[in-house]
């Protein structure tokens, strides 16, 4: 289903000086009242094969992210288990494979606000993208996406999406970069067996919050650290949206690395497309209400700048041993 506030040709306009983006050129897009045309706009999308696109590796991360179409408004992925915590794929993880399945529905290529509710736990294996283009614009277009495996809905994205090379504004950020140890000072955090994620991930953080992780919580409630894939695969868009629930529960901070803490919902706002490098990340829980808490994260690039933020619900299924 189609819904938008105007019906609307969008038309795709090659432009060879526009910078490339995964080896595919970057189209313009031109909006024009009507009410034709709509079906075969959407399936171009907002990106195109270029006459000699630069070879370049996949990541790991884009592999296990790559949906494909399979019927109208429907496309396929599967959810990878090395991207598991135990056994249900991890939350940034499976936001990522859905937001990809609505970036290809969508004529705006790049995820500027993307919101997931998790209805039930998904598994590793094939899931079914069924997407719902909510409203074109001229600078956005919003659209769902319902992850079903089995039948069962397991997570609903909404998200808005635009084109981050274009849009042009003011700019002002009163949030600091919190004082921290550089790269090569932080502290790898440990590896669990029954954590594939973190085997994909590099995670670096203070002494202090990895003694925490190793059964000695510091009552901060705060982590600071530093993140990477493992595989030196790039950090796009889709990307931070992993990482926006890729790092331990700060709550492990105040009550040991036991426990589970299953996610409700995850809100991601992006403000740039981040530099080469590692993200530099704050995660703090500040509110616990019987078992029930909020997550909020920061995260900025290797350039310093504050590329994205996030704030989730969790439940807080762990045994107080104190603060």
């Amino acid at each position: 289903m189609l819904v938008m506030s105007a019906p609307r040709v969008i038309f795709f306009e090659s432009n060879s000086n526009q910078p490339s983006v995964g080896g595919r050129a970057r189209t313009r897009v031109r909006f024009q009242d009507n009410d034709a045309g709509i079906e075969a706009a959407r399936d171009q999308n907002v990106t195109s094969n270029s006459p000699n696109p630069a070879p370049t590796a996949m990541s790991k991360f884009e592999r296990d992210t790559q949906v494909r179409r399979i019927d109208e408004w429907i496309w396929e992925g599967e959810f990878s288990p090395d991207w598991s915590i135990g056994q249900a794929p991890n939350g940034g993880y499976a936001m990522a494979l859905g937001a990809r399945a609505l970036a290809a529905a969508l004529p705006h290529p790049d995820p500027m606000t993307v919101t997931a509710y998790y209805v039930a736990r998904p598994a590793s294996g094939p899931v079914r993208c069924e997407v719902e283009v909510l409203r074109v614009g001229k600078g956005t277009s919003t659209g769902m996406v319902r992850l079903v495996q089995g039948g069962e809905t397991m997570i609903q994205l909404i998200g808005t999406y635009t084109d981050l090379d274009r849009i042009q504004g003011v700019n002002y950020c009163a949030i600091p970069i919190p004082e921290m140890p550089g790269f090569a000072d932080s502290v790898d955090t440990p590896v669990a067996d029954n954590v594939p994620l973190r085997k994909q991930l590099v995670q670096r953080m203070t002494p202090a919050n990895v003694k925490a992780l190793d059964g000695t919580p510091d009552g901060s409630s705060c982590w600071l650290g530093w993140t990477d894939f493992a595989d030196g695969g790039t950090i796009d868009l889709f990307g931070l949206l992993l990482f926006s629930d890729a790092m331990p529960p700060p709550a492990f901070a105040l009550y040991g690395p036991e426990g589970w803490v299953p996610t409700l919902d995850l809100s991601v706002q992006i403000h740039a497309r981040p530099a080469p490098g590692p993200l530099r990340c704050k995660f703090e829980t500040s509110l616990i209400t019987e078992g029930t808490l909020n997550e909020d994260g920061w995260l900025w690039d290797s350039q310093g700048k504050l590329v994205a933020l996030a704030r989730q619900t969790a439940k807080l299924r762990v045994k107080p041993r104190g603060i």
